[in-house]
């Protein structure tokens, strides 16, 4: 009962630690969000106030043209009006530099300020020389000096009245997709915290239910161990014929999509019915155990061994040519003929002959294996303890 409330309270308390940190990470989350919003929200403003500061600087220069025009007889008026003109186009010009560094983010505002400052710059150019005019010009001055200007302002008013819309636009754009930020942000922690108290809800769901679910999960493990018991050889505990026939069916898909070669050598233990006729069914058998153990010791890891029955085995080398097994096949065949048996205090010499086939375009199963075992058959023919190359049916 202990040992109950012991694990009960341990998965309560993993459940609260879930919940606080997820809570920790959306109030992190949730600041980092309004920090960002907020100095994308100055950043917008900031830009509005440039444009709307630049648009009202220019208007105020070009009226003070005007009032040099009209009123500019006066001495006292010119100097006034003149004055005021120069500062409002160095206020104009300022502004416009300003909003041109930091609309960076938006292109199409940044080029307009751009070209407007250019637009400008003639803009004084051509206001200078009208002045110069108006200096010297004794009759009618003011038309000579508006004639020279005229219309000249129209392209800088209208880029800067652009400039001031896409401004607004995005300002309000921005309110707007912050306000729906926001909002989201705020359903995202409602949700999380729903969530963490649901996960908090399935952990003592889960302390309770844990003595139901244990013989569940024994009987997984228990289905898993049959499964391997029914793919292993009794004997030798190799895989079995079962065992290769899903390994083989697997190779082959996998051959299929990648095209990447193996090849399956059948190996047979040399006249193993006179072992078995002069020395026992269990010196028969510990011969079948010495060679699987051999076998299992010597093939690669990503390889596979199985005994397909009786004194038969399979072997799968995978990613290896005809040519690379034949080798493997080779070397396998002098170690098992090295290998010393003593019966009856007699030393018997144990061969194997083997067959090789490497899988071919659209080969099923059984066809590879019918090609392997008629080289195998083959070996047998030429006098046993050898390695056979399967036919090749594709050439």
């Amino acid at each position: 009962m202990k040992s109950i409330q012991n694990k009960l309270s341990l998965i309560i308390t993993i459940g609260l630690l879930v919940t606080m940190g997820l809570s920790g990470y959306i109030v992190i989350k949730y600041d980092g969000y309004v920090i960002s919003i907020s100095h994308l929200s100055d950043k917008t403003n900031e830009i509005n106030k440039a444009a709307c500061s630049a648009q009202i600087s220019f208007k105020t220069q070009i009226q003070e043209w005007k009032n040099i025009l009209l009123r500019g007889y006066d001495k006292n008026f010119y100097k006034k009006y003149h004055r005021s003109f120069l500062l409002n186009e160095q206020k104009t010009i300022h502004e416009a530099e300003r909003l041109a560094v930091i609309s960076g983010g938006y292109p199409e505002l940044q080029n307009n300020a751009i070209k407007f400052i250019e637009e400008h710059k003639k803009l004084g150019i051509l206001y200078r020389e009208g002045l110069l005019i108006y200096k010297k010009t004794t009759h009618d001055p003011q038309l000579s000096a508006d004639k020279h200007v005229r219309g000249i302002d129209r392209e800088p008013i209208r880029l800067l009245s652009h400039i001031v819309e896409l401004s607004t636009i995005i300002y309000e754009a921005e309110e707007n997709n912050n306000k729906e930020k926001l909002s989201n942000i705020k359903f995202t922690i409602f949700s999380s915290y729903i969530v963490t108290f649901i996960i908090l809800l399935v952990f003592l769901w889960f302390s309770v239910r844990k003595g139901v679910t244990q013989p569940f999960l024994r009987n997984q493990e228990e289905s898993l161990r049959n499964h391997q018991l029914a793919m292993t050889d009794a004997l030798t505990n190799i895989a079995n014929r079962h065992a290769y026939n899903e390994r083989i069916t697997i190779e082959i898909e996998h051959f299929h999509r990648h095209k990447l070669p193996f090849t399956l050598l059948v190996l047979d233990i040399d006249r193993f019915k006179s072992i078995n006729d002069n020395y026992g069914h269990e010196v028969g058998d510990e011969v079948i155990r010495g060679i699987a153990n051999t076998l299992k010791m010597y093939v690669r890891k990503n390889d596979f061994v199985a005994r397909y029955g009786g004194e038969e085995f399979v072997i799968v080398l995978t990613n290896s040519n005809i040519t690379i097994s034949e080798d493997v096949a080779n070397k396998i065949r002098k170690l098992i003929e090295r290998i010393e048996y003593c019966f009856n205090n007699e030393r018997v010499l144990i061969t194997v002959s083997v067959g090789l086939a490497e899988i071919q375009i659209n080969e099923t199963q059984k066809e590879l294996f019918k090609r392997a075992d008629s080289a195998l058959y083959e070996a047998k023919k030429l006098g046993r303890n050898k390695c056979v190359k399967a036919v090749n049916t594709m050439e």
